[in-house]
């Protein structure tokens, strides 16, 4: 008994004397931690965004892209066609043959006065073997010392975009 009151003190003791020391150190006046305020010249600034035609959308044929960015800069688009081969019933690969508007494509367009830009004319072909066809853009953009990048936007692929056989000379 006379161990357990003596181990019992001892933790009250402790106890009393943690408490103290943490009302002391909540009590000591310091410079706080704050946040730097953001720069606001970049909080103004545009991320590049495609607004024509909407994400989701189903692309038919050629078409153009249309969006907003930073007045007066060079947007960067990367147009990439996406597609799974069909499956072998013997397991060998199947052959498709890609061509330039079957890979991804670059286009560099700059920006007006008003932040508005348009893309060429962009053609993306599927060969008539591959199936789930979906077309990726992602655009970049850089301003002064500072990049900056849209999430990939997705289209879809209408089964009309394929590729027909040519004659062979």
């Amino acid at each position: 008994m006379k161990k357990n009151i003596i181990s019992l003190l001892k933790i009250t003791t402790t106890l009393c004397l943690l408490i103290g020391a943490s009302i002391i150190a909540n009590a000591q006046v310091g410079k706080k931690l704050t946040r730097k305020p953001k720069d606001e010249s970049s909080a103004s600034r545009v991320n590049p965004v495609i607004t024509s035609p909407a994400a989701g959308s189903t692309i038919n044929g050629p078409f153009v892209l249309v969006g907003k960015a930073e007045p007066n800069t060079w947007i960067n688009l990367y147009i990439t066609p996406i597609y799974k081969l069909p499956a072998s019933p013997n397991g060998k690969p199947v052959l498709v043959v890609s061509t330039p508007r079957h890979k991804r494509q670059e286009f560099r367009v700059k920006a007006d006065d008003n932040g508005v830009w348009q893309s060429s004319l962009i053609e993306v072909m599927f060969d008539s073997k591959v199936s789930d066809r979906r077309i990726f853009v992602h655009l970049t953009q850089q301003w002064g010392t500072e990049y900056y990048e849209s999430k990939n936007t997705e289209y879809l692929a209408s089964p009309k975009l394929i590729m027909l056989p040519g004659k062979m000379p």
